[in-house]
């Protein structure tokens, strides 16, 4: 069966466009997901007890959601054709307007990101499980 390279998702009233982030920058986001998302955190990798853990850093995670944000094109009608636009520039302007101020739009996105890219590391049901208190939260009705 062959992977799926994108998906296409309703956020409000636009449409977007959501691919595969490169398979490093993949591992590293879902490296840095997983340490934060575990029980305990690193504690295992590094023999601590996890209980200093923090959240990730402002840095890390404008990174991540950067990282994620490029692979998104919001689809749009350019002169009778369809056309996939990117909403974030590979040197981390925005593409398309509307979004440099749209906090909840820009966390659906990468959280659709996110979901997409690394739904193959879990069986069953538990990328659901993580995500479920996340969904929750997000007042669009993002469809698949």
């Amino acid at each position: 069966m062959k992977r799926e390279m994108f998906k296409e998702v309703d956020v409000g009233e636009r449409k977007f466009r959501i691919g595969r982030l490169d398979a490093l920058t993949g591992s590293y986001i879902t490296t840095l997901i997983l340490m934060q998302m575990l029980p305990f955190g690193d504690a295992q990798v590094t023999g601590g007890s996890g209980k200093n853990r923090s959240l990730m850093d402002k840095e890390t995670f404008i990174d991540v959601q950067k990282e994620c944000l490029k692979v998104v094109s919001e689809v749009k009608s350019v002169g009778g054709n369809v056309a996939p636009i990117p909403i974030m520039l590979y040197d981390g302007r925005w593409g398309v307007e509307g979004l440099e101020e749209d906090t909840m739009t820009v966390l659906t996105l990468t959280i659709h990101t996110l979901i997409f890219n690394i739904a193959d590391f879990f069986q069953g049901d538990a990328l659901n499980n993580l995500i479920k208190p996340i969904s929750d939260l997000t007042p669009f009705s993002a469809k698949e």
